[in-house]
């Protein structure tokens, strides 16, 4: 296992030395907020509203389906920003939605109910009773879905809500209350629980194949606040970072500690980065983007093995970045979005009523952002 040390922004790798630099906020364009909706409807001193949409197809239209702490279900046309209709449930959500193929969407509430709703005829299609609370987000592995509980439980359901298989993971008694989203790879899924277990699962059975502890006892102990998993672990087939070549690698980001690299094969731990994620790092080509909780974004050219330039982005914690219309799109826990070029610069910003908690979702009309106020809105 190896560790490499840095001093605030400035890093000293085996490739050499990168120093960071602080970007401005010259604009030579604007982020243009296509509709903003307040879906929530929260008083003040409300909980947070933590929920995302799954974007679902209806013939020619785009369709954003959720469920908000209101205790309803609201189905948005993406395109217009208008609401195509409501249903009741009664229960406020904080989860992700996923759209499935047999047409309904499946989303938890804060009781530990699941639930498959039909957005077009608007109904509750069936329920679920979970033994924990789910926060995350539903991820699809054929035509079933995984979901993974906030007790460290996973569970492979069929779309009509039968259960496949569970994996009960160790309880964690003080934790994060979002955390990390499976990441399926054919037929292994791989799977960080928030007591930092990472874990690789057979797909179809539910059998372990390896397991791998993320975040040390000593780091636990050095940092003020809680750390864990936020991020959905990132797979790469050739990684050259930091000094270290390795192939097949499991990229586990851990808020508030390290982004572990594992070995994709048997879990043995490759080397870690002292970087704080909230979000996965983005791959693309050749070159791989974090932005970190410091409100830096890195950039690194991962066939040579070197950082390319780290600038500040926001003074507050970052998510991203995603990729839409061939420029880096970042938001804070501020409700600032950020519009940045591949050379790292502020393009544009805007700021929207509350904080950012999720990564923005890509369409075809623009990014969705929700923000913990209870707006959503469309951008671009």
């Amino acid at each position: 296992m190896k560790y490499f040390t840095c001093a605030f922004a400035l890093v000293v790798y085996a490739a050499g030395m990168v120093a960071f630099s602080i970007t401005g906020f010259a604009q030579t364009s604007s982020i243009e907020t296509i509709w903003s909706v307040d879906v929530d409807q929260r008083l003040p001193n409300a909980p947070v509203a933590l929920s995302v949409p799954a974007i679902f197809k209806h013939d020619s239209e785009t369709w954003a389906v959720l469920a908000g702490r209101d205790g309803w279900v609201h189905v948005y046309d993406v395109a217009a920003g208008s609401e195509v209709r409501r249903f009741y449930l009664g229960v406020p959500v904080d989860s992700g939605a996923l759209a499935l193929q047999n047409g309904t969407v499946v989303f938890g509430d804060i009781q530990g109910n699941l639930y498959a709703v039909d957005p077009v005829e608007g109904k509750i299609v069936w329920q679920k009773k979970l033994p924990s609370t789910f926060t995350m987000q539903p991820v699809a592995v054929d035509n079933d879905f995984l979901i993974q509980t906030a007790d460290n439980e996973l569970y492979r359901f069929s779309d009509s809500g039968e259960k496949r298989w569970s994996y009960a993971g160790l309880k964690n008694t003080l934790s994060l209350y979002l955390g990390a989203n499976p990441r399926v790879d054919k037929d292994v899924i791989y799977t960080v629980f928030n007591n930092g277990d990472a874990v690789a699962l057979k797909a179809y059975t539910g059998d372990v194949l390896w397991k791998q502890q993320t975040i040390s006892a000593s780091l636990a102990a050095r940092v003020g606040d809680i750390n864990g998993p936020l991020a959905t672990p990132l797979l790469v087939e050739k990684l050259h970072l930091a000094g270290e070549q390795v192939n097949h690698v499991l990229m586990v980001p851990i808020f508030h500690g390290e982004l572990v690299i594992l070995s994709a094969e048997d879990g043995s731990q490759s080397f870690a980065l002292p970087v704080s994620l909230k979000s996965m790092p983005l791959h693309v080509n050749n070159k791989m983007f974090m932005a970190d909780s410091l409100g830096f974004l890195h950039a690194y050219n991962t066939d040579k093995g070197n950082r390319l330039w780290s600038k500040k982005i926001s003074e507050h914690e970052l998510i991203g970045p995603v990729l839409f219309e061939d420029a880096l799109w970042l938001t804070d826990n501020q409700g600032n979005v950020f519009r940045v070029n591949m050379d790292g610069e502020v393009e544009a910003n805007l700021t929207l009523q509350g904080g950012i908690a999720r990564l923005p979702i890509v369409t075809d009309k623009g990014l969705v952002i929700r923000t913990d106020r209870g707006l959503m809105a469309l951008v671009k």
